[in-house]
């Protein structure tokens, strides 16, 4: 059943995309019509350009049609039961090593986005060559394997991180402190000390780096000394993690700091005022954010007793 429902989807995604092809051909020969329209307004020219409209309009029509009717079924799928298959999924292709092969590698190209700088930094200060740069970049993602690996242990065990965060945490840490080890012997304690720093410190970065695309084409854009001091504002004004955050902060892949307000104050201290609006500005979505979850945990109707 589940193969059929995909081979529908497949095929519909093909539908919305030639329907989208054919459109842009309709498109081409609407605007030589128009063009021609304006140095002769015979009607038979005329009847023709009103023909073209027309099968743009009905083609768009037809592909409106199909992306609400994938729309729908996309959403059914999210429901719980849809959740749930995907979770079942996730853990059953786990256990296969070509799909863990292929994660791996979609984890090291994602790197970049989390350590780039980090890498640059090591690179210069510590003069890592190429071949240690891999090795590293190939630790990470065994790290990133490991807390995977720990998840699906702890499921196994009975221990569910949304009751027992503290333990689950602990198990994750125990999976990972290996790995931590061999970076450390990779890189040497002064490099692995500013690994540490830096990894600590990865949700406050993000969102700096948020900060900075917002001003980046601003007449204030944020300099390097600016995201340095910001991300240690961000860093010092955190309020202390619950074994709840935690666990959300280790499944993110692309954790941010919350915006405290003492933070917003402090950082008027080293930015600008157009530069402070930014980052205020980035703690009232985060703000709506925690509300528009807060208004979706209290909607969501109560999970039916066994057997129900």
């Amino acid at each position: 059943m589940n193969s059929l429902r995909n081979y529908l989807l497949a095929v519909l995604g093909i539908f919305v995309l030639a329907e989208g092809v054919l459109a842009w051909r309709q498109y081409q020969e609407l605007i030589v019509l128009r063009a021609q329209a304006a140095n002769d307004e015979g009607p038979a020219l005329l009847k023709r350009l009103a023909d073209a409209q027309a099968r743009i309009k009905a083609l768009q029509d037809q592909a409106a049609a199909a992306k609400r009717t994938r729309a729908t079924r996309d959403a059914a799928d999210a429901g719980p039961a849809g959740r749930q298959d995907w979770r079942g999924g996730f853990r059953q292709a786990m256990n296969n090593p070509e799909f863990v092969k292929l994660m791996a590698i979609q984890q090291k190209v994602g790197l970049d986005g989390r350590y780039a700088s980090l890498f640059k930094n090591l690179t210069q200060t510590f003069n890592l060559t190429p071949e240690q740069l891999e090795q590293f970049k190939g630790l990470l993602v065994q790290k990133q394997q490991s807390m995977m690996d720990a998840l699906q242990a702890a499921r196994q065990q009975g221990l569910d991180p949304r009751t027992d965060p503290d333990g689950f945490s602990q198990a994750v840490s125990a999976a990972q402190s290996s790995v931590d080890q061999q970076i450390q012997a990779a890189l040497g304690p002064a490099a692995f000390a500013q690994y540490q720093q830096y990894e600590q410190t990865l949700p406050q970065r993000n969102t700096v780096n948020q900060v900075q695309q917002s001003l980046s084409y601003s007449a204030t854009p944020l300099t390097d000394d600016q995201a340095t001091q910001l991300i240690q504002i961000l860093a010092q004004d955190q309020p202390p993690s619950t074994g709840a955050a935690s666990i959300r902060s280790l499944l993110n892949p692309n954790p941010t700091g919350n915006i405290t307000p003492q933070a917003l104050i402090d950082a008027a201290a080293v930015l600008a005022p157009a530069q402070v609006q930014a980052l205020t500005q980035i703690q009232q979505a985060q703000v709506a954010r925690q509300q528009m979850q807060q208004l979706m945990r209290a909607s969501t109707p109560p999970a039916p007793p066994p057997g129900g």
